[in-house]
């Protein structure tokens, strides 16, 4: 898949060139990031403590928000400028298909390990192929025919559903193993006042808490 956002002159009337979808490729990653971890501590036998309610409560708190935000602020204004809406038809079938796959791994965190590994294997590939779809066929057309105020508000929604005590964690999550280079354009993007509530306190409080990682084995 092509991750490049290089200026264009197809964005619509208020906007200089295209948006920039960079932080949604951060989003992405940290989502798939979550679940091989997942995974690999499922197949470790590595269930049983409080890491795996908590990161799962996260995980499923920041892709409900990540995912409503697109149904409401993104999608619906797409509709209203293409001819052709089987992209869009697509993204909003793969949110109902990834939400019976999350139900499904929500009724297999109280059993069985290798049942738990087998159902987040099933939404990783799930996920992983909305990841690919959106990034290839969604966000072209964003970068194409939303405004940076359309765009902005998509994020804006994100952070109200957030409010400060979700940024708190959002934060420190969506970065945690990030390369260098997402680290540096997430923390240029966000103002400076979160910059420095991040490294001084979100992200050490997040490194204490309980939190899904790979297995030492792994």
């Amino acid at each position: 898949m092509s991750r490049t956002t290089e200026p264009g002159t197809g964005a619509p009337t208020g906007a200089t060139d295209r948006v920039d979808v960079s932080f949604m490729y951060a989003v992405h990653d940290a989502f798939q990031r979550d679940l091989d971890r997942l995974i690999a501590m499922a197949d470790a036998g590595d269930v049983s403590g409080p890491a795996l309610r908590a990161g799962w409560d996260r995980f499923t708190t920041f892709i409900a928000v990540h995912h409503t935000a697109e149904d409401t602020h993104l999608w619906p204004v797409l509709r209203g400028r293409v001819s052709d809406t089987a992209v869009l038809d697509r993204m909003e079938a793969e949110h109902n298909a990834l939400d019976h796959l999350l139900d499904a791994v929500e009724t297999a965190i109280p059993g069985p390990a290798n049942v738990l590994a087998a159902r987040a294997g099933e939404l990783a590939q799930g996920l992983t192929e909305h990841c690919d779809n959106e990034e290839e066929l969604a966000l072209p057309l964003v970068q194409k025919l939303l405004t940076r105020k359309e765009w902005n508000a998509f994020g804006n929604e994100q952070r109200s559903k957030l409010g400060m005590s979700g940024a708190a964690s959002f934060f420190p999550w969506l970065l945690d193993g990030a390369e260098d280079a997402t680290r540096r354009t997430v923390l240029g993007i966000v103002p400076p006042p979160v910059r420095l509530l991040y490294r001084a306190v979100w992200r050490p409080r997040y490194e204490r808490a309980p939190r899904w990682q790979m297995p030492a084995s792994a």
